[in-house]
């Protein structure tokens, strides 16, 4: 039986910490035990002999963290250019250790490491990487420290970036990636220029920082850490309108669509919107001014795939313009967010997933490709030829999602905790020889406090 949970997002939260406020964003460990419970109780319903439970990717939060605020380092650096003791492996290091250090976190890992008291049949825990743990991979000693965490074995050796699950004719059954492949933003490749995707994507390609990395840190994080360092920490915690606009700021990465973002600021409840530019504008500006002077953004900016070669060098031409000096206009942030937003697609990936070397290939017996990333579970059909039918199937996420509506002038707070369970071919002693193998996708989307069953 295969298990799949992706975009958990483990993360520290010493380094937004407001005095007593704490934005952990990081789920209970008594919500991992009781799917672990559930898990088993399903399996031995179902006289399961072994379970695989894959963490597929953007299991740490490593992009987004302050921590990199403090120096001159940032996440968007290629990880072939990261040598063992130098300061980017040293922060990233730090960074993994408070992540490790969260109480929510480090509980949950210890749930991990022991995971085999908590069921009857054998299960094996496997880890690949996404865009916002790419720089697990970075150096063997990074490599080793993840994986001891989770209580992997492996040491220093490259974590894998896909996993392939065979039946037991040995042939392929699953394709399992993280998803970020399929997006152009937050991959080196842009997949969506060939016409057959390779299962075996080499390591070089992964290891590439992207516009995303950009985002991520440059709005993600060091508008609220900005923000901090305008105003102050006790300024923030005593005015309403400060620490609104600061839980906005926090919020950044859980808006659908990421086009929406500036939209959700400038929503902020009992905040006009000229008073949120007033407050906002210093901290874009610094941004602005930070990544005009910046060697890596621009090499990161230069390589990146999800923009076209004429609008990199326009918005390069516009950043180092001058026209920062006396200030930001909203005009210029608004372009800059858009033109980055337009880039990122999270709608379905199902086209895509149909030129996956395994699916093009009708003998190579995959029947389904999962992946996450997009934050929204799904379930489709890639083809049912000679009623052979094969699916795609988004494992969602674990994490919070704060949804837009079409025209952006409202957002909702939904929780997502999807879950996605297959069973391999003949696995069941009840299982039927046309359709010899079954997948459950439960979404587990909720809104409310309420408690269900």
């Amino acid at each position: 039986m295969l298990i799949v949970l992706s975009d958990l997002h483990f993360s520290e939260a010493v380094s937004s910490q407001i005095n007593d406020h704490r934005f952990n964003r990081n789920l209970m460990p008594e919500k991992y035990l009781a799917y672990f419970l559930e898990i088993n109780a399903f399996a031995k319903a179902n006289k399961i002999e072994k379970v695989d439970l894959v963490l597929a990717g953007d299991v740490l939060e490593i992009s987004r963290s302050a921590i990199w605020l403090e120096g001159d380092d940032r996440p968007y650096t290629d990880n072939e250019a990261i040598q063992p003791g130098s300061s980017v492996e040293i922060t990233i290091l730090k960074i993994v250790q408070a992540i490790a250090d969260e109480q929510n976190v480090c509980e949950t890992l210890a749930l991990f490491r022991d995971i085999q008291k908590y069921f009857d049949m054998n299960v094996q825990l496997h880890l690949i990487l996404g865009n916002h743990d790419r720089l697990a991979n970075a150096t063997p000693k990074i490599r080793e420290k993840v994986r001891q965490m989770f209580g992997i074995e492996g040491g220093g050796a490259e974590i894998g970036h896909r996993l392939i699950l065979k039946d037991k004719q040995g042939k392929p059954f699953c394709l399992v990636r993280h998803g970020h492949e399929y997006d152009p933003t937050n991959f080196a490749l842009n997949v969506r220029q060939m016409e057959i995707i390779s299962t075996d994507i080499p390591e070089s390609v992964y290891g590439k920082a992207c516009l995303g990395d950009i985002t991520t840190i440059e709005f993600g994080v060091s508008l609220s850490w900005l923000f901090v360092k305008e105003y102050g920490k006790e300024a923030i915690q005593n005015d309403k309108t400060l620490m609104a606009l600061y839980r906005r700021l926090m919020e950044f990465d859980d808006v659908r669509p990421a086009s929406a973002w500036l939209s959700f600021l400038f929503s902020t409840p009992g905040v006009d919107q000229k008073r949120t530019w007033e407050l906002v504008k210093p901290c874009f500006t610094k941004i602005i001014h930070t990544l005009s002077h910046h060697k890596q953004f621009n090499k990161t900016l230069a390589q990146s795939a999800a923009m076209s070669k004429n609008a990199r060098f326009c918005l390069k031409l516009l950043i180092k313009s001058g026209i920062f000096n006396q200030g930001v206009p909203y005009w210029l942030v608004s372009l800059l967010m858009k033109t980055a937003s337009k880039t990122i697609k999270l709608e379905s990936q199902v086209n895509l997933v149909k030129r996956e070397a395994l699916i093009v290939n009708k003998n190579s017996g995959c029947k389904c490709v999962i992946s996450g990333h997009t934050h929204f579970p799904e379930v489709a059909l890639i083809s049912a030829e000679n009623e052979d039918e094969r699916y795609y199937i988004n494992s969602g996420t674990w994490r919070n999602v704060i949804p837009a509506t079409k025209d952006y002038d409202d957002f909702g707070r939904l929780r997502a905790l999807t879950k996605v369970i297959v069973f391999y071919p003949m696995e069941k002693d009840d299982a039927d020889r046309k359709n010899p193998w079954s997948f459950h996708q439960m979404s587990g989307v909720s809104f409310g406090a309420h408690r269900f069953l």
